[in-house]
């Protein structure tokens, strides 16, 4: 079992989960690949990057029946986090983060959402695809 560096359990999956199943059963759940491509951005950022927080709970793994977010989203699956740089710094993560993927540095994360449709975070997920990255745009209205 792969535990991250820079990251609390905590700070990767949602209260709701953690207490339903426990911190280990948690770890379980998370890809292995994924949580080392965070600790490679969080390292080559250099300065510390939120996930979850007290007020935002659904950036890692959510609960399978939350209602925020897309119904089928790939937080609920254990390999979709959204960033938040804690110096404020959005599209120079967003750009760090793209170049990662986009080089081949990155051997889970594969997949970003479009960088106007997220101002105050960064998307980062696997999915099986071969683009470096797959952009997602969200529709209107969903």
């Amino acid at each position: 079992m792969y535990k991250t560096k820079y990251f609390k359990i905590q700070e990767l999956v949602a209260n709701s989960v953690l207490q339903s199943i426990g911190e280990n059963n948690c770890w379980l759940r998370l890809d292995p690949q994924c949580l080392k491509d965070l600790d490679k951005i969080r390292a080559i950022w250099g300065s510390p990057l939120f996930i979850n927080t007290f007020e935002h709970q659904n950036r890692g793994l959510r609960h399978f029946n939350t209602t925020e977010g897309a119904k089928f989203s790939t937080h609920k699956q254990g390999t979709t986090f959204d960033l938040v740089p804690k110096n404020g710094k959005y599209w120079e993560l967003w750009n760090v983060v793209h170049e990662l993927i986009k080089n081949g540095e990155l051997k889970g994360f594969n997949t970003m959402e479009d960088r106007t449709q997220t101002p105050t975070w960064v998307h980062v997920g696997k999915m099986n695809t071969i683009e470096k990255p797959l952009i997602i745009k969200w529709k209107k209205g969903k």
